[in-house]
This record gives C-alpha cells, structure tokens and sequence, in this order.
C-alpha cells in the first residue's frame, strides 16, 4: 500500500531541465567548451558533487568541484528568477494528496539551496514534510541512497513509497531503494529507456489518485 509520494523536483516539479541545460551551456562557454547532447545524457539527474566530477573529468579542468558548483548554483539562479516556471498540473496533484493525508517528500540531485529557493519562490514549503537534496547522501543517483534517507526521515518503509521522476537516473535510484516509480521522461530523453518505472506518463497531469491507487 502507497503511504507516501516522494518527487524529484527538477522536470518534475518545475520546468528547469532546459534552465539547467541553458546554465551548463553559459558554464561550458565561458571554458570554451561545446555542449553535446552526449554529455547532456550523462549529466541529466546526476548531483553537483557527480556532475562537477564529470565535467572536470570529461574537459580536463583543473578547477575544484566546488568552484564548479558555486558558479554553475549563481548562473542557475540568475536564470530562475526570471524565466523558471512550475510543471502544469503540479498545484492540482499536490493539493489532491494533501487531502488524502498523504506524506510528500522532495529527493532532489539540486543543491539545498536552490531546492529551498524554488520551495519559498513557489511557496511550496507547506507541502513537504521533508526535502533531501544531492548534498544529503554520499551517493548520489542512480545509487539509491537519496530515496532511502527520504524513507528513513519520513519513517516509512521504501517499499511502501511511490517516486515520481523524470530521469534515468532517478528511475533506476528509485527502484534501486524498493521503491514503486511513475516516470514523466524529460522529452528530450528516449522513452523507451524507461522501461524500469512502474507507469510511464506524458506529463504530470495524467497522474491521479485512481492512478496511485491502482498499485495498492
């Protein structure tokens, strides 16, 4: 029986897949570096400690991980004061489980701090009892370790969760922990390397609770 929902938050929650692409284009630029749609496949649903590990390995940078990170979060934020905006329907199904009483949970590869400034942007806070960010766990995805903190701070066994996600990455972390997962693959993605989810959506409108109840 599903006793709580737990989101990924970035094509998920917010429309900032392509923000991301568009901050990690200005990141590569500025390095004199091309952005290739490899690259992006391997970047998308990482974390910051993952993807600066990448980035500084792919292009041989002799800049630290932090250093990545600090200016990828300023350039990020920059661009989401202006142009972020959350996904159709997301209002609407948050409200929809409030209602059932049922537990919401963010586990997200973004920094904390961009985590908290979409959740007060958007004034989303109320709805979560609890939020892990990639800083949280050692692992991030697609190792399961951000989905298991997230049961363990919601007290409730991951087998008993349902993820919402719309990377790779984020499918395989979710199942990896036990967990059941609805897929909304990032269109920019191939749908059928989603085969691991339990239910594959066209956007997060076509969730409902008929639907979530269905896996009980």
């Amino acid at each position: 029986m599903i006793k709580a929902i737990i989101f990924d938050m970035d094509g998920v929650m917010i429309d900032s897949e392509p923000l991301w692409e568009k901050t990690e284009r200005i990141l590569l630029r500025r390095r004199e570096i091309e952005y290739s749609p490899d690259y992006r496949d391997q970047i998308v649903g990482l974390n910051q400690n993952d993807s600066g590990r990448l980035l500084i390995k792919t292009f041989e940078l002799s800049e630290t991980i932090e250093e990545i990170i600090t200016e990828r979060v300023e350039i990020l934020t920059a661009i989401y004061e202006k142009e972020l905006e959350t996904v159709e329907g997301l209002a609407p199904l948050l409200d929809s489980l409030i209602d059932q009483k049922l537990p919401l949970a963010v586990a997200s590869s973004s920094p904390k701090r961009v985590i908290n400034f979409v959740l007060d942007m958007f004034s989303l806070n109320d709805y979560f009892s609890v939020v892990v960010s990639g800083e949280c766990t050692e692992n991030g995805k697609p190792h399961p370790d951000i989905y298991l903190e997230a049961a363990r701070l919601l007290g409730i066994e991951p087998q008993e969760c349902l993820a919402i996600e719309d990377s790779i990455n984020g499918v395989l972390a979710a199942k990896a922990a036990g967990m059941l997962c609805i897929a909304v693959p990032d269109k920019r993605l191939t749908p059928d390397r989603f085969e691991r989810a339990d239910h594959i959506c066209q956007s997060l409108s076509q969730i409902s609770l008929d639907l979530i109840k269905d896996f009980n």
